[in-house]
């Protein structure tokens, strides 16, 4: 079995990530900052300073979910599917339903809409505005709006998606929509033309499964990464010796037993396990989302997952979002990045508290902040102001 250094290593190789001209090896292509307007609970909110792994702690209802929301909406503002599929992850639910997106408004006040702005690396910004709105016809576009019709019964039927991309003084605006019947099912809906996203984030819910698991391990398997998988999982596992993809389903294989097992009939620890390792292993992922990231993990597994979620994401210059409510895993992060070093610049961690004077704010903290905290015990999860 490869030492972790060497996977690592072969990482960085098999995807030519490393790049020379640029000096190094820990360059990130991904996002900056991130301000949120009347989102769910939260009416205005600012993280600044983002880095390669970025952990959002707080209490309950302070909003870390919603952040990561609002981060997956702002990579999928191209896809008027978006706001059902992240309010289906919440509700833990197949689908979302088309009703459900008035949650997403700030005191479901459909009149103000929220909005989402983030700043890349090369200082790009996406500016996404969600709108509800009625259109009479149910075919036409919501700009052609007809005057309503005497006696007709108004709903809500359309979600609007205004987005603009801007770099320096050029800014492209682009619209999508989706549009439902009164039964709530799709009837008609439009992506922006002339828009193709080159972004692509991926939402790892509280609970132990994930829909992408086949996908994410389809990809690495046809890149001749098996054996990576394999390995990151004899990591977690040392008795296992196999991974398949069978009839759209995971199966692992274990010494000693004489058939493989299907992943769902494997421990709840080890299913999340393999669903984040290997979504943050998938080259095609730019962002992973992780709520509750210690969720179904006994604490003996958090070093070795904060290790192949930092090596992973250096390895294939992807951003990592966590959030967590274990004060636990704070203390093997900071073990793991004692003896990493080389990892301990790629650490933000940001606790969300709701203020008495100045509202919703983000206090950051780097690794030199996390590692005061656990050698004197201070409590860094909620700030009481």
């Amino acid at each position: 079995m490869l030492f972790f250094k060497d996977y690592w290593q072969s990482l960085e190789e098999n995807y030519y990530l490393c790049d020379i001209n640029k000096g190094s090896k820990y360059r990130m292509d991904g996002f900056k900052n991130i301000e949120i307007k009347n989102f769910r609970g939260i009416d205005h909110l600012k993280i600044d300073d983002f880095a390669r792994v970025n952990v959002f702690l707080g209490q309950n209802n302070s909003g870390k979910s919603t952040v990561l929301e609002a981060i997956a909406l702002a990579l999928g503002m191209s896809n008027p599917d978006m706001p059902q599929a992240i309010n289906a992850v919440r509700a833990r639910k197949p689908f979302g339903n088309f009703i459900d997106i008035k949650y997403f408004f700030h005191n479901l006040d459909t009149s103000i809409p929220p909005e989402i702005i983030m700043e890349q690396a090369d200082g790009t910004f996406r500016h996404l505005k969600l709108a509800l709105t009625y259109v009479f016809d149910e075919l036409a576009e919501p700009k052609n709006e007809p005057l309503q019709q005497t006696g007709a019964v108004k709903y809500v039927n359309t979600l609007e998606m205004d987005f603009d991309i801007s770099s320096g003084t050029s800014t492209q605006n682009y619209k999508s929509w989706l549009r439902v019947n009164p039964q709530g099912l799709v009837v008609n809906r439009k992506t922006a033309d002339g828009y193709i996203e080159q972004l692509r984030g991926w939402l790892i819910s509280a609970d132990l499964m994930s829909n992408n698991l086949v996908n994410d391990l389809t990809e690495l398997f046809k890149r001749n990464q098996k054996d990576v998988v394999l390995t990151l999982l004899k990591l977690f596992d040392s008795r296992i010796n196999g991974i398949e993809i069978l009839n759209d389903d995971v199966y692992i294989g274990f010494d000693g037993v004489s058939e493989m097992l299907p992943s769902r009939m494997t421990a709840d620890g080890l299913r999340r396990y393999l669903n984040i390792v290997a979504g943050s292993a998938n080259p095609m992922n730019t962002a992973i989302l992780i709520d509750e990231i210690d969720n179904g993990l006994h604490y003996s597994a958090y070093k070795k997952l904060w290790e192949a979620i930092f090596a992973l994401a250096t390895a294939t210059n992807k951003q990592i979002f966590v959030t967590t409510h274990s004060k636990e895993t704070l203390y093997y992060l900071n073990e793991m990045l004692e003896e990493k070093p080389d990892f301990q610049k790629e650490l933000r961690l940001y606790t969300i508290e709701k203020t008495l004077k100045k509202g919703l704010q983000a206090y950051k903290y780097t690794y030199e902040g996390l590692s005061g905290a656990c050698e004197n015990d201070i409590e860094i999860r909620s700030i009481v102001l």
